[in-house]
């Protein structure tokens, strides 16, 4: 009962800003986004959610479409947003969104890591109606030898610009044409937690608001990056989820030009997929033999 009042209020307080639409006609799939929603039926939400996204909408439809898909996340992190299960050669799905700033230039990346029984030919993310997100993409195959079906396929998407917010499609193909496909909706939710550069080499996390109970801890990651063969490769690693230093803590560094990266990564979930968003900041990292 505690849940359906917070959803109703949230609800009462989400502007009403397009009169054209009349949302409260019973036969309105918008209207029944908001019936699912205070039923606590995310499954069904979710399925007119793809509907009202599938029919060409304002820029403030869109934004509370937006209010509406980050308010059904306070439920269970979107774990019951659809009861649609992968198949069985099908192990896990992680679709990874980054916002990468560096000084004098921002990136955009979109990974999808699929771990599969099967050999997979290829995976897409397309967004509505059939537009290609990027053409500067690849496909690669990685094990870590170990893991039971643990073998994972990643394709990698270079954007110009960061992914908006919106219906997408996720296809995903084996090299026996057996093939899984299903919808997914992206919103532009704020950031609980950001990172910034406080100084040449400590960094800053700042708390934007307060966090869903229902979903992991944000993680903070600090990589450091070396030069080797035309190209920086990662030396260290290390995550957290609590307790987030300001420096790096790795104090073993011979004297060199590094790349410091940075990053904090927000997770929820659509049903059994996990959808992570990623903002990181990295620099140049000096080591002289005077520190």
């Amino acid at each position: 009962m505690h849940s359906k009042l917070c959803l109703i209020g949230t609800l009462v307080c989400v502007p009403f800003y397009v009169q054209s639409v009349e949302w409260f006609e019973s036969s309105s799939p918008l209207t029944q986004v908001h019936q699912h929603l205070l039923n606590n039926d995310l499954d069904r939400m979710f399925h007119s959610l793809v509907e009202v996204w599938q029919l060409n909408q304002t820029k403030n439809t869109k934004t509370h479409l937006n209010d509406v898909l980050i308010q059904s996340l306070s439920v269970d992190c979107g774990k019951g947003l659809t009861s649609k299960t992968f198949p069985v050669w099908l192990n896990s799905i992680v679709i990874r969104k980054i916002d990468i700033q560096s000084p004098g230039r921002d990136a955009y990346q979109v990974i999808l890591e699929a771990q599969s029984d099967k050999a997979l030919n290829n995976i897409t993310l397309t967004q509505w109606v059939e537009r290609p997100i990027s053409t500067d993409s690849s496909f690669t195959r990685s094990s870590d030898g170990v893991t039971e079906g643990g073998v994972t396929f990643r394709k990698h998407y270079n954007l110009n610009s960061k992914l908006s917010m919106g219906l997408y499609r996720i296809d995903i193909t084996a090299e026996d044409q057996d093939s899984w496909s299903t919808w997914v909706i992206f919103g532009e939710p704020k950031a609980k937690q950001t990172v910034r550069w406080s100084s040449k080499d400590q960094w800053t996390v700042d708390k934007n608001a307060l966090l869903n109970r229902h979903c992991p801890l944000p993680r903070l990651d600090v990589s450091v990056y070396d030069y080797f063969d035309g190209e920086y490769k990662e030396i260290w690693q290390q995550s957290y989820e609590s307790n987030y230093p300001t420096q790096l803590e790795l104090t073993d560094l011979t004297s060199d030009r590094y790349i410091l990266a940075v990053s904090m990564t927000h997770k929820r979930w659509q049903g059994p997929i996990i959808i992570e968003q990623a903002q990181v900041i990295s620099k140049t990292y000096n080591v002289s033999l005077e520190e």
